[in-house]
């Protein structure tokens, strides 16, 4: 069994938010190696003539490359800088103390990094308005032709068979279908509508019930040497909701491969029968 689960993969989220967490990460970055590399120009173009304030700028710079890093690595985290942009204005704010620095470039100073404090708050409400978390991906080989693959997940009413949290899926035309599923003891409904498929190769699809954000796409490409198909699925939910996601998509694709390639959902009796007994066939009916 080929499997591999990861939170890569493409992000499906507030791009606009992105494209601007983004932008500030690498305003970090070289805002950062700026302070590192040459403080003391730094410092007289804010207007500060301290000798002190090469020290307190590389700190500054080491602190502002620290949060271009974690932006990248992390977009959510963007919400630090947030925090930075204050030490910034009380840094700049403490330099009116002394009456050699030039009081307008300070100003301009102080101007500029509200200025860069609104974009980093805008930015921080973008990500952290966005529904979604970063999508679950699991991806797996099944001995069938993508076509059989396709076609078999392609028929949503049959979906209950290996996702076990479903109770049913009822399809309502070519792309809409209703939802019915039980997860720790509360039954959930949605609606959902297929937003883009291309025959055989992909599906991608998204609730439209409010409060209910989900949203996915499974492809199947053909394994090398003549393996079977390469099925990958990527789910994407609230953040609250990822480590049940993960759990289950995991489940649901080992599950899938068990029908695809024997016919069933393999179990043994130790979904229904406690403690240390001998090993025997789960009774009929019961898939766990």
């Amino acid at each position: 069994m080929d499997m591999q689960s990861t939170t890569e993969g493409p992000q499906i989220a507030d791009v606009t938010g992105q494209a601007l967490t983004k932008g500030l990460g690498v305003f970090s970055l070289g805002l950062g190696l700026a302070e590192l590399t040459a403080p003391c120009a730094i410092a007289r173009l804010i207007g500060a003539e301290d000798s002190v304030n090469s020290i307190i700028l590389r700190a500054l710079g080491a602190r502002e490359v620290a949060h271009g890093i974690g932006i990248f690595a992390r977009p959510r985290s963007v919400w630090t800088r947030l925090v930075g942009d204050m030490l910034d204005v009380a840094y700049v704010g403490w330099q009116f103390r002394n009456r050699r620095n030039n009081r307008t470039r300070l100003w301009a100073t102080v101007g500029a990094l509200l200025g860069v404090g609104a974009l980093d708050l805008l930015a921080a409400y973008r990500m952290q308005r966005s529904q979604f978390g970063e999508p679950v991906t699991v991806s797996m080989t099944i001995n069938r032709s993508p076509d059989e693959v396709y076609a078999r997940f392609r028929d949503f009413s049959r979906l209950p068979e290996f996702m076990r949290y479903l109770d049913s899926v009822t399809e309502l035309d070519d792309r809409r279908s209703h939802w019915v599923a039980n997860m720790g003891g509360t039954q959930l409904e949605w609606d959902a509508e297929i937003t883009g498929e291309l025959p055989g190769r992909s599906i991608a699809w998204r609730s439209t019930t409010k409060g209910i954000p989900l949203r996915g796409r499974v492809t199947f490409e053909a394994a090398p040497m003549g393996r079977g198909t390469e099925v990958c699925i990527e789910m994407q939910t609230a953040p609250m909701m990822k480590l049940f996601a993960r759990a289950e998509v995991n489940g649901d694709m080992r599950r899938f491969k068990q029908v695809m390639e024997t016919g069933e959902v393999m179990v043994s009796d130790a979904s229904s029968v406690r403690g240390l007994h001998a090993a025997q066939p789960s009774p009929e009916g019961v898939v766990r």
